[in-house]
């Protein structure tokens, strides 16, 4: 497999290494200023050594730890307070040679602060603002020790003080912003949870939780379809609760819905993954075999037919047996849905007819 610069397997890891890749396009034009300063003799050439040396070795470093998913092990994987922290650091340095161009770099701790407002609320924000004034009160230090003669330190107190105020106010907002961003996110996800469990109770059964019987149509025509293109069978088992009117007569409407609840249960227990059942109507049930012939629907039936039979129902009482009878068919290919589900109920008939409590197949 080829390597991928960023990789396509994991979006969230796509994403950091896009802005961190944003971040060195940054990087990158920051250098090129800097080195057109040198050239015009407004900045000392020592300058442009962090951007030559050490910005490439720290964002490769960067880039392996992003690329392995070491940064996966962080609070914050997308590290976003470190890079922050590194931007502050170099532009520090480079404004500390800047000479009467200091002024003019303070804007580019404000295009570093816009990189957190992707992750950082207001407090976290402050605390970088800090250590950005921390860093560049210590550049104001060191130019007091070793270049005093080169230096205005009223302009360079007054640009501390505008960065201070210019700092707090961006935190706060910049801050505020995130929030949003954040909100509007978990409200996203939210609104698409509400939409698929409003799919989900517009395509199933309150009662069972088995698919109704319009979505159950589309997926047996989703599944005459698939069989039609490869070949292959499927079989449907038509399946009703015998002297179920008996039930909600003799023990209430409540005790009903309780027995079709363990009777779905049952079903639910019996079906391979592929396979998938949907409520028909009160209480018949509609099961799709899919890649089974008659011969292993057959089989399928039976076995559901004696754990029926043999199945405990508490809310009607230990000596109650509650029996099913089912009807089987085939699909035969090219022919309508219709007509299909047409033969497993009339296969149900059948078993109905015939006693009830066992299983009848109609080709």
């Amino acid at each position: 497999m080829l390597f991928q610069i960023i990789p396509q397997d994991d979006p969230l890891q796509a994403l950091r290494l896009r802005r961190f890749f944003m971040a060195m396009a940054m990087y990158a034009f920051c250098a090129f200023l800097v080195y057109l300063s040198c050239l015009a003799n407004i900045m000392d050439w020592r300058a442009i050594f962090v951007f030559l040396v050490g910005i490439p070795l720290i964002n490769l470093t960067l880039y392996i730890v992003f690329r392995t998913g070491l940064n996966l092990r962080f609070t914050d994987p997308s590290l976003t307070s470190l890079q922050l922290s590194i931007g502050i650091v170099v532009t520090t340095y480079a404004m500390y040679y800047a000479n009467e161009a200091r002024g003019v770099l303070l804007l580019i701790y404000i295009l570093v602060f816009i990189f957190g407002i992707f992750r950082l609320n207001t407090r976290q924000f402050l605390y970088i603002s800090a250590f950005c004034l921390l860093t560049y009160g210590t550049n104001i230090i060191l130019m007091h020790i070793f270049r005093p003669d080169k230096v205005n330190f009223h302009i360079e107190y007054l640009q501390w003080g505008v960065l201070s105020l210019v700092l707090v106010a961006f935190s706060v907002m910049a801050g505020y912003i995130s929030a949003l961003r954040q909100k509007l996110s978990t409200s996203r996800a939210e609104l698409e949870k509400s939409f698929s469990i409003i799919r989900e109770m517009a395509i199933r059964d309150d009662l069972t939780g088995f698919y109704n019987r319009r979505h159950l149509s589309e997926l047996i025509e989703y599944e005459r379809n698939r069989c039609s293109r490869g070949g292959s069978v499927f079989c449907l088992a038509m399946l009703d609760i015998d002297h179920f009117k008996n039930i909600n007569d003799m023990y209430g409407h409540q005790a009903g819905d309780q027995t079709l609840k363990t009777f779905a249960a049952i079903i639910r227990e019996t079906l391979r993954s592929t396979d998938f059942c949907g409520r028909y109507g009160g209480e018949e049930f509609l099961i799709v075999l899919t890649q089974t012939n008659i011969d292993g629907a057959k089989v399928f039936a039976e076995r559901l037919r004696r754990l029926i039979e043999k199945k405990v129902f508490p809310e009607l009482g230990d000596d109650i047996i509650i029996t099913a009878s089912l009807g089987l068919t085939q699909y035969q290919p090219k022919e309508d849905v219709e007509k299909t589900i047409h033969r497993a109920d009339t296969a149900l008939y059948e078993a109905k007819k015939k006693g009830r409590n066992r299983v009848e197949c109609c080709a």
